[in-house]
């Protein structure tokens, strides 16, 4: 007999990885990183320790990864919480007030609320990325309440309610919305609208009301039912690179980067939902030639040569490149490398997180400074990166060869980083400084 096993949720594990930690003056109390915020960084209220915080986001991510069940996270978390003191009441000063106070720290309510949190806003923002790439099949959604004798009264107003995909309402009232909240949206096409005899349903008053954060006094508009922090869409906050863009192509005209973001952004929701890195030829008359995608064998390595070779007739300098990795990575050396073909003039990546990467052709010869790098970069590498992970140690061997790249006039070299990657880097700022310089 065979077993099926539920395939991970990819979109919603991208969404949870881009994740760095909140500053530290924001993790005292749940108010203090708020609304946005959790799309960007994980915070765990109390969790002031970065090794605390770290045994929560991985374990959520396993969590997401292996479908491990609340009772699986609290059996692995309880042990380790206890052995480091983050359990039951304890004294903590707060780090705005500077009093010291009574607060709880782990305990199987608590582990409960976080599990449950995380779990569904994460799932909620891959599901958004899914509705975007497939909303020209189904651009309507329909919110739906589940029966069940904890359902919140005030959700009902928001049940068997349709509007379509891009309504800016789902960016109000997208759930979750509050702790435990179990609604959800279920995707439309236009022939089950006509079977079912359904038209758009008319704009609501989503009777907002001022609510004050109180550690922070800032007064936001709230509709009214959604618990505040719960009224924003988390997939839409990770999935929007309109700041990212215009902060690596400061080169580009406003125009230009809208084109390129629209395809960078395809290429990304394309990589969530094939598994594998796709590849953009374009050119500088906003004209897209080809578009490929990495064989099923190595969906981690497209080929710029077979897809580039679909291409003819370009003058030097006309070509963008513009591709998605399959993890949170910089440009790699053969990223780079391409850049020493003259009808090249950039090369952009996108992570599923986010996080971008563009190199554009500078006024020195590209490839004599890698063996330069190399030999640079190999006793460095060998002192610090005892006990590193391979992957973290690739990515800073190639953040690292942008920037020695840049430094010497070869490219030029821009970036918007994940919150996670950026925690790396800060944690080896000295490695990265000393193998670019």
């Amino acid at each position: 007999m065979i077993e099926l096993e539920p395939l991970p949720h990819a979109e919603a594990i991208a969404y949870f990885r881009s994740k760095g930690f909140a500053p530290q003056l924001q993790r005292f109390h749940h108010l203090d990183h708020f609304r946005e915020d959790h799309a960007r960084q994980f915070v765990v209220a109390k969790a002031m320790r970065d090794d605390i915080a770290k045994l929560f986001r991985d374990e959520l991510l396993s969590s997401l990864e292996q479908g491990r069940t609340l009772a699986q996270f609290q059996a692995a978390l309880e042990p380790v919480l206890r052995r480091e003191g983050w359990w039951g009441r304890s004294q903590m000063t707060d780090p705005l007030t500077g009093e010291t106070q009574e607060v709880q720290l782990g305990s199987m309510r608590r582990l409960r609320t976080i599990y449950d949190t995380n779990m569904r806003t994460a799932h909620a923002a891959g599901h958004w990325a899914r509705i975007q790439r497939t909303k020209t099949a189904f651009p309507y959604l329909q919110y739906i309440q589940i029966e069940r004798p904890s359902k919140r009264h005030d959700h009902e107003r928001f049940h068997d309610k349709i509007w379509r995909v891009d309504d800016p309402i789902w960016l109000r009232i997208y759930p979750p919305n509050g702790f435990f909240c179990g609604c959800h949206v279920v995707q439309r096409t236009e022939g089950w609208m006509r079977r079912n005899n359904r038209t758009v349903s008319d704009p609501i008053d989503l009777d907002e009301q001022p609510w004050t954060n109180k550690r922070t006094g800032e007064v936001t508009p709230v509709p009214k039912g959604v618990h505040p922090g719960f009224d924003t869409n988390p997939g839409a906050t990770w999935l929007d690179i309109e700041a990212r863009t215009d902060e690596v192509m400061p080169d580009l005209t406003p125009e230009r980067r809208a084109y390129e973001r629209g395809l960078l952004q395809g290429v990304r929701l394309r990589q969530t939902a094939i598994g594998r890195e796709t590849l953009v030829v374009s050119d500088t008359a906003h004209e897209l030639h080809v578009m490929g995608d990495a064989a099923p064998e190595h969906p981690d390595r497209v080929s710029v040569d077979d897809v580039f070779a679909g291409t003819a007739g370009f003058e030097p300098g006309q070509v963008d490149l513009l591709h998605s990795h399959l993890t949170d990575s910089p440009l790699s050396y053969d990223d780079l490398l391409t850049l020493a073909n003259p009808q090249i003039r950039s090369v952009t990546a996108i992570s599923p997180g986010g996080g971008i990467w563009r190199a554009r052709t500078g006024a020195e010869i590209l490839n004599p400074h890698f063996g330069g790098f190399a030999r640079q970069a190999k006793p460095l590498l060998d002192a610090y990166s005892s006990g590193m992970q391979a992957e973290d140690r690739n990515h800073i061997v190639h953040h690292a060869l942008g920037l020695y790249l840049e430094r010497r006039g070869a490219i030029h070299y821009h970036y918007s980083l994940t919150g996670r990657l950026r925690d790396l880097f800060d944690e080896f700022a000295d490695l990265i400084e000393r193998l670019s310089s």
